[in-house]
């Protein structure tokens, strides 16, 4: 292991010492630096339209579950410090002023919509068993008894790395399609909400990070989760390509 590693830090150093070497082994984990990601934002498939209509139609089997996720992890805790900034956030997923009070998995749909996913493209295009994986496993992340679990997998490893994610997606659709800021809303409002819910993310997780217990909980999460993650990508890439 190199100087680096949160798993050394498991049972020494601060919080502080253990989140900040988590989260930049986050920032550098796969699955926020795919060769999928990269290419979707460079615009570099064959065919951009279709790539980007595969991501959002698998991606959405996915997303459509969110607020059940952080309902699950609100569930598993009685603690207010952990549920308040959880609870802000699923507010939000259920419709804000910054959405015009519409449902974020409604505004999803309404994006699925403009990029041409109807009824029959839905029909001939089922979930891939990779996502349908994915999302089982991470709401049993979510709906862990051991709430620390549930904080990495949906704080450290789903809000703090939006930010960095849907970029890519935002360049797909505004740079190498016809679409534009009509189409990429639902990402622009989540890469400008989630800088903030990606610093309560942190500090949800700090908070829990005096006990080596939940410092193991919370690494279990957010790498098992990105781990999930990556997986996803590795098989949008083999579809696309």
């Amino acid at each position: 292991m190199g100087k680096s590693s949160s798993i050394k830090l498991i049972h020494s150093g601060t919080p502080d010492d253990f989140i900040n070497v988590l989260t930049e082994e986050v920032k550098n984990h796969s699955a926020v630096n795919h060769e999928y990601l990269k290419r979707l934002g460079n615009g570099d498939f064959k065919n951009n339209y279709e790539a980007l209509r595969d991501y959002a139609h698998q991606y959405s089997f996915y997303s459509m579950w969110f607020p059940e996720y952080i309902r699950s992890v609100i569930g598993s805790t009685n603690d207010k410090n952990i549920i308040e900034p959880l609870n802000d956030n699923l507010q939000e997923e259920l419709g804000d002023e910054e959405s015009n009070h519409v449902p974020h998995t409604e505004l999803f749909a309404d994006f699925k919509s403009k990029i041409g996913i109807d009824d029959e493209y839905k029909m001939n295009n089922p979930m891939s068993l990779t996502v349908k994986i994915w999302r089982e496993l991470f709401l049993q992340k979510c709906k862990s008894d051991t709430t620390a679990i549930g904080v990495g997998a949906i704080s450290v490893a789903t809000e703090y790395i939006v930010p960095d994610i849907y970029p890519y997606i935002i360049s797909c659709i505004e740079n190498h399609t016809d679409f534009g800021k009509d189409e990429s809303f639902f990402f622009r409002l989540h890469v400008e909400c989630d800088v903030e819910h990606a610093n309560e993310a942190i500090e949800v997780a700090k908070y829990l990070c005096s006990d080596p217990v939940n410092r193991e909980a919370i690494r279990f999460g957010v790498f098992s989760s990105l781990n999930l993650r990556n997986s996803f990508w590795d098989n949008q890439l083999a579809r696309s390509i």
